[in-house]
């Protein structure tokens, strides 16, 4: 019943409400065909609902690939083609903005309540891809970075020794999806049982 994650907007969810949403989300993709090992693009900016999409990827067995709006759409069309995703989760009011793309598109934020409750079968181990993140390209093509879960939570369990983060504290997330510190931003938090407050 604690408040997991808070929006700039007031909008906020408990744990149970946050991990209830990406279940259902999660069956959502795995009905479009999502499964272990898959990539999903997240093309969206910080929100609730990114958050959710997120936990939601990683409940259907893939890993999700932050896909900043505002980059240039010839950067978002590369790291699509080259990371191999075919489903993209979009944000509230993105679709138009999203380039070509011939996969599945699933709106982020549309209603699940009719998905299965709980979440579906695991699907996913320590080795898994995470998430993947694109280099800037500053010496020439940008490359995938493929991060697993055994990398991400020995980083969160490091963290959370180093800076003491306990149920009580209150996290800022500020930085684009897109860059690795996102992740100590939204997830120490969930481990904490602290709450993230999305700039």
């Amino acid at each position: 019943g604690r408040v997991a994650v808070v929006a700039a907007d007031g909008t906020s969810l408990s744990y149970g409400e946050l991990d209830a949403v990406a279940g259902r989300l999660a069956h959502r993709l795995r009905a479009a065909g999502v499964g272990r090992g898959d990539v999903v693009g997240l093309f969206t900016g910080r929100s609730v609902e990114a958050l959710a999409g997120m936990l939601a990827v990683w409940k259907a067995g893939a890993a999700y690939l932050p896909l900043d709006p505002d980059y240039p759409a010839a950067r978002i069309e590369l790291v699509l083609a080259d990371s191999g995703a075919r489903t993209v989760l979009v944000g509230e009011g993105l679709r138009d903005r999203l380039p070509a793309f011939a996969g599945t598109v699933l709106d982020l934020g549309a209603d699940v309540t009719d998905a299965p409750a709980g979440d579906p079968p695991a699907a996913g181990g320590a080795e898994d891809p995470a998430y993947v993140l694109y280099t800037s390209g500053s010496t020439g093509r940008p490359k995938g970075v493929v991060v697993p879960h055994r990398a991400l939570v020995n980083f969160l369990c490091s963290m959370r020794e180093l800076l003491g983060s306990r149920p009580d504290d209150v996290w800022l997330a500020l930085t684009s999806l897109s860059f690795d510190i996102s992740g100590l931003e939204l997830f120490l938090p969930l481990i904490t049982g602290a709450r993230t407050v999305i700039a």
